[in-house]
């Protein structure tokens, strides 16, 4: 059914938070793009287009650069890095990287996964998109003595 009266509007959210936990503070940065349908000035329906989420620790001395498609094509390798810029004095890093899967509720992939010391700089790492289109949520985390840095992203996956 066509309706003349049918409209789709995008709606960009960015919210960032300071919270205190225990002696610990941590900022969250998180943007979405969301696709609003509305029939006769009320929503219809809508969908997440594009999001992404930061969370770290204020006083951690983690400045990470992240480099990530925003979108691939389907079944395509590609390569997600995040990069510690600057030299973290003598301290090993830990860090991880998950598939999320974009069911009804937010399930861990098959993948193992599990948080490993580390001495480079930064986590490197190649992913599978799937041979469907749609989208692929991508989870990953570095942890040093003094912080972490949590970055959560969604890639469109397009044929």
């Amino acid at each position: 059914m066509i309706r003349n009266d049918s409209t789709n509007s995008l709606l960009d959210v960015k919210i960032k938070s300071t919270r205190t936990i225990g002696d610990k503070i941590y900022n969250l940065y998180t943007k979405q793009t969301v696709e609003i349908k509305t029939y006769k000035n009320k929503i219809e329906n809508y969908k997440v287009i594009d999001e992404e989420s930061i969370l770290s620790s204020k006083e951690s001395p983690l400045i990470v650069k992240i480099i990530s498609p925003d979108k691939v094509l389907t079944g395509e390798r590609y390569e997600i890095n995040l990069i510690i810029e600057k030299p973290l004095d003598n301290s090993l890093t830990a860090g991880g990287m998950i598939i999320l899967k974009n069911n009804q509720k937010m399930n861990l992939s098959n993948d193992l996964f599990s948080i490993m010391p580390n001495q480079s700089g930064g986590l490197f790492k190649y992913i599978q998109a799937p041979l469907e289109p749609g989208s692929q949520i991508i989870s990953a985390i570095i942890t040093h003595p003094e912080g972490i840095y949590s970055f959560t992203k969604k890639i469109k996956v397009g044929s």
